[in-house]
């Protein structure tokens, strides 16, 4: 599809060429913009004509039985007919093509995520489709059979919710209807994207194995239509030196809970890394934590990090607290649960809320992460290091903590603390640091 803009006041256009896959640009020699509209739209339907696919343009059916494409046939003619009276190949009658039915298309992406996915990851995917399909349907494909009910009572189980989409074909899911499902879900930004990119995933799937015949040869896949639910200029939340003592000290009845803030806080780990620690994860003598993929024998799960595996320093007041911690620490997770097994992270999240509201707080996982970025920025480490020690990269650390690094002016002596706005405490330091950066000469500081 042929694209125009602006370049110094005149219009220019671009595209790729349909057959050689070459990208042109060039230059329009208007600047009326409606003109330029006008000149696209023409150079648009040109390079349609150049589309090479079958299905981009109906060709005649004595085309196809020329190439031998089997997507036209005729009648066949009796030998004692005279051929005067033949029936003529245009009118040939084309052989419509197939629909897909969902089901179809819904077994067979079922039985491809469980052979690619770890099984949370599988489990992840079925819980959206069980969402837009229906619990029942999705059982009766292949997928895996739900043994946990929400709970109403001692004996009643909340019914599940009904299926959203309850059609025959694969057709009749279009972009305007997924769209109405994601926005009507109540679900944050960051959930509706991974919905679509689960819906994007498995139309993907449906094209690369002839599942689905897309309508627009130019935008195969249906979902490439909707919104990317990117949030964007979104602050970022973390705490102070105060509220993460408070936050620490309101844990003090629960160790587990409090060394597994604590690592979250002073290392920056994920929540699910957090989870994923093991008592061989720490190294003997306390100074770094070993994040890496191992196995919980006794759910047969893997962890399948999101980053993969790296070492994190540990920094002195976390080592205390893990040099108080680790003698009475029974098992092999550094956090266990009640029963002393690996805390699943939506119940770990669930507890830690409950024992948030009972102190009047109301910190998630995500703000602990957070807090380990922006003081080691203010502290004055490099993006570079900042992204190896969280498992990011550089260009993510920027983007988010950028605005809490120290300038480049101020002097290395500088250590005043950095508050919840990032606003400097002590200036004496920094004023310092411009008297000496001052000319000499007759002017004056104050």
């Amino acid at each position: 599809m042929a694209s125009k803009f602006q370049r110094r006041q005149k219009w220019w256009i671009k595209f790729r060429h349909p057959v050689t896959g070459q990208r042109i640009r060039e230059s329009l020699d208007t600047g009326d913009e409606a003109r330029a509209e006008l000149l696209r739209q023409r150079l648009d339907l040109e390079v349609a004509l150049l589309e090479p696919r079958f299905q981009a343009a109906e060709f005649p059916n004595a085309i196809l039985l020329a190439l031998g494409t089997g997507a036209a046939r005729t009648e066949p003619v009796p030998a004692a007919v005279p051929p005067a009276t033949a029936q003529p190949v245009s009118a040939a009658v084309a052989v419509p093509h197939k629909r897909a039915t969902l089901d179809e298309a819904l077994a067979a992406y079922l039985r491809y995520i469980a052979a690619q996915n770890a099984p949370h990851h599988v489990a992840n995917k079925v819980s959206i489709l069980r969402r837009f399909l229906g619990t029942e349907r999705v059982e009766k494909a292949g997928g895996p059979v739900k043994t946990k009910r929400r709970r109403l009572g001692n004996d009643e189980v909340a019914p599940d919710p009904a299926p959203f989409f309850t059609g025959t074909h694969l057709d009749e899911i279009t972009p305007a209807l997924v769209q109405d499902f994601l926005e009507g879900t109540g679900l944050g930004r960051k959930t509706m994207r991974h919905y679509r990119e689960l819906f994007h995933h498995f139309f993907e799937f449906c094209l690369k194995y002839n599942l689905y015949v897309p309508a627009n040869w130019h935008r195969p896949n249906p979902i490439a239509a909707l919104p990317s639910y990117v949030t964007r200029n979104q602050r970022i939340t973390f705490l102070t030196e105060a509220d993460a003592n408070a936050q620490i000290a309101a844990l003090a009845g629960e160790p587990a809970m409090q060394i597994a803030v604590q690592i979250m806080i002073q290392a920056g780990l994920r929540r699910a890394e957090t989870l994923w620690l093991t008592r061989d994860s720490i190294a003997p003598d306390l100074s770094y934590l070993s994040v890496r993929n191992c196995c919980d024998k006794e759910s047969d799960i893997e962890s399948s990090l999101k980053t993969g595996e790296r070492a994190v320093t540990i920094l002195p007041p976390l080592r205390e607290a893990l040099r108080r911690y680790l003698p009475t620490l029974q098992g092999r997770w550094v956090v266990p649960n009640g029963s002393g097994r690996r805390w699943r992270p939506d119940c770990f999240s669930k507890h830690l809320r409950v024992l948030n509201k009972n102190a009047g707080l109301k910190w998630t996982c995500l703000p602990y992460r957070h807090t380990y970025a922006t003081r080691r920025a203010a502290e004055g480490w490099s993006l570079f290091t900042i992204a190896k020690e969280m498992g990011n990269s550089a260009a993510v650390v920027e983007e988010y903590y950028a605005a809490y690094i120290r300038p480049a002016g101020i002097s290395a002596s500088f250590q005043g603390d950095v508050s919840n706005a990032g606003h400097v405490q002590d200036h004496a330091p920094l004023l310092e640091g411009f008297r000496e950066a001052l000319p000499r000469g007759n002017g004056s500081f104050e």
